[in-house]
């Protein structure tokens, strides 16, 4: 389950809102399956900091290098990166780091098939429900064909 920490040009209570979540999961009988998802670093930070696995969104494709040397030190699950940006490179940079790669929201079939090849953890969506069905149609088509 993912859990995403949001605070809008505040960064003091993304962390706060972190601490807190984690702190009201500590010992729930799920925790080994929650991940806290964020675009604030330092939520990031304090979810990992308290052995929470989180994973960072990613909206820009600059500084992969130190982004994925940065996680590693602050022990990042992952990172979900803007399905646009994923390159073969930027995942290997990731994956070199030891994090787990997925990505940001896609919501119709046609961006799929690019992203499988890049081998990713997780497709984040909107409709799932959607999207799956989207897909096996345009399979039985390319079946029937």
């Amino acid at each position: 389950m993912q859990l995403e920490i949001k605070a809008h040009g505040d960064p003091a209570l993304a962390r706060r809102t972190a601490w807190a979540t984690c702190e009201r999961l500590r010992d729930h009988p799920a925790r080994d399956r929650i991940e806290i998802l964020s675009f604030w670093p330092e939520a990031c930070e304090v979810a990992a900091g308290l052995g929470f696995r989180a994973r960072l969104v990613v909206i820009a494709g600059h500084q992969i290098r130190a982004l994925a040397a940065w996680g590693r030190t602050v022990g990042l699950h992952g990172v979900c990166v803007e399905h646009f940006l994923l390159t073969p490179a930027l995942v290997a940079t990731l994956r070199g780091a030891g994090l787990s790669v997925t990505t940001g929201t896609v919501n119709h079939g046609a961006l799929v098939a690019p992203l499988l090849e890049l081998g990713l953890d997780a497709i984040t969506s909107d409709a799932p429900h959607q999207l799956r069905a989207e897909l096996a149609r345009a399979d039985a088509l390319r079946i029937a064909a």
